[in-house]
Formats: structure tokens, C-alpha cells, sequence
């Protein structure tokens, strides 16, 4: 039974589900007269949107079939009148990686800093710049591997691929499943050395420690506070250089951990 507050759906089990009747005009393209999709949701508002999507994309998708169908001037003329209706593909796959990407922050880079979103645009930059940018559903197993041996050839270490590859697999992946699309992710399980061009990055020794320390007493300006202070508390630059002196409490206790 189609529900009254979200149109062209119905629910089943607690989950909803996407419903439109074809079109008598275009029932021949089709073998049932009904589509039906799960939506792959409980939630009233995320059912209501990929609802409005599905039906907007059907609509755009049937146009193209009537057009392809229309007694338009000259069509007899065509060498291949098929070639109207390859151009009517299935719209509901047919989300650009550009669009994807849009999709996949709008979501999900609420609270998340600057680096989440610049991540995301360089690893989508980087697979356009490879395999194009294209539909998700036109990637395929060639253009990951192609992809996987670009970012090898750039120089990037095995642990900054594997970065670029969950990004590009989680966008894949976030996209389909908001928009309830059945695509198959190539870039799921690519397989690259993941140790390969990472260094071990060893401790500073003590000494060294003590040596830039005594310096730092030697040369009293705010740079050596800096350079002093981050040695004794681990503080990365960034947060050192961003304290105030009401952040720094030299009267309190101070309390050594062990961990």
C-alpha cells in the first residue's frame, strides 16, 4: 500500500520502498508494468528524498524515451534511428563523480576540519586526472588498477594510497547507499603494498633533547620559549604557537603519567 506522506512509496517490514506505475505510452520498453526499489531505509526523511530523486530521475529518463520515439523532422532520414534511444540511459546510475563528491560532503563533513573536505577533492581530482571524470557506474576494475599504479608512479608511500583509495571507496560506497543505487565499487580491494616507501620515524634522542633545551636558555627570545616548551611537553607547533600566557598556569600542581 503506497504511503500518503511520502509519494510513490510504500512500506514493508519497517523499511520503504520506491513505486512507479509505467507509463501505458512506454509500457513497451518494460517487462512490468510497475518499478519497484527498495529504498534501503526506516527513516521517513531520507525515504522521502531518495524517493524525489528516483522520480525526478524516471521522469528525465521517460522524456528521453518519448523523444526518442517522437515523430521528429528528418527521422526517417537517420542511417540509425536506434542510436536516438542508446543516447536514454538509465539515469538512476547516472551520478558523476563531481556529484558524488557533493553529495558525499554534504553529509559528512558537519564537524569534521578542513583537511576532511581537502582530502576528498584531491582524491576525486586524482582519479579524474587518471580515468576521467565519469558516471560511477562507468568506472571499472581497469581504471582502479590504472589508478593504483598512477599514484605509485607519483611517488606517493603505500600508507598515502591507501588513504586516497578509502576515500575514493567510501564516496563509492556513501553515494550508492544514500541514493539506494546498485553499483558495484571497482575500487573495492585493489590490493598495493601498503608498507612500501613508509620509514620508521624514530624517537629524538634525550641528548639531543638536552642540548636544543640548554640553547634555548642561552638565546632568551619567544622563539626559543617555543622551540623550549614543545620539547618538554610534546605539544605539537600549532598548539604551542596558539597559547596565550592566561593558558599557562605555572602554579598548579603538575601530575607525571606514566603511559
Amino acid at each position: 500500500m503506497l504511503t500518503t506522506k511520502i509519494p510513490h512509496t510504500f512500506s514493508r517490514n519497517g523499511y520503504y520502498y520506491f513505486s512507479r506505475r509505467v507509463p501505458s505510452d512506454l509500457m513497451h520498453h518494460y517487462n512490468y508494468h510497475r518499478i519497484v526499489q527498495s529504498l534501503r531505509t526506516r527513516r521517513n526523511g531520507v525515504a522521502k528524498s531518495r524517493s524525489t530523486l528516483l522520480a525526478s530521475q524516471l521522469d528525465s529518463y521517460w522524456a528521453q524515451l518519448r523523444l526518442a520515439n517522437a515523430d521528429i523532422p528528418g527521422k526517417s532520414m537517420l542511417s540509425n534511428t536506434n542510436d536516438l534511444s542508446k543516447t536514454a540511459i538509465d539515469s538512476t546510475e547516472s551520478i558523476s563523480i563531481e556529484a558524488a563528491l557533493k553529495i558525499y560532503l554534504k553529509q559528512k563533513n558537519a564537524g569534521k576540519g578542513k583537511t576532511f573536505k581537502a582530502a576528498a577533492e584531491r582524491a576525486c581530482r586524482y582519479l579524474s586526472d587518471v580515468a576521467g571524470s565519469k558516471s560511477l557506474h562507468e568506472y571499472s576494475r581497469s581504471d582502479a588498477l590504472t589508478f593504483r599504479n598512477a599514484l605509485i608512479e607519483r611517488g606517493l608511500a603505500g600508507s598515502s594510497v591507501a588513504r586516497v583509495f578509502n576515500t575514493v571507496s567510501a564516496i563509492f560506497n556513501f553515494t550508492s547507499n544514500e541514493l539506494a543505487l546498485e553499483l558495484r565499487n571497482p575500487f573495492r580491494g585493489v590490493y598495493f603494498d601498503k608498507a612500501a616507501g613508509v620509514s620508521k620515524r624514530l624517537p629524538i634522542p634525550t641528548s639531543t633533547i638536552q642540548t636544543i633545551q640548554k640553547s634555548c636558555k642561552e638565546h632568551d627570545d619567544d622563539c626559543r620559549w617555543l622551540v623550549a616548551l614543545i620539547s618538554d611537553s610534546g605539544l605539537r607547533l600549532s598548539e604551542a604557537a596558539g597559547l596565550t600566557l592566561a593558558d599557562i598556569n605555572i602554579t598548579d600542581d603538575v601530575v607525571l603519567s606514566d603511559e
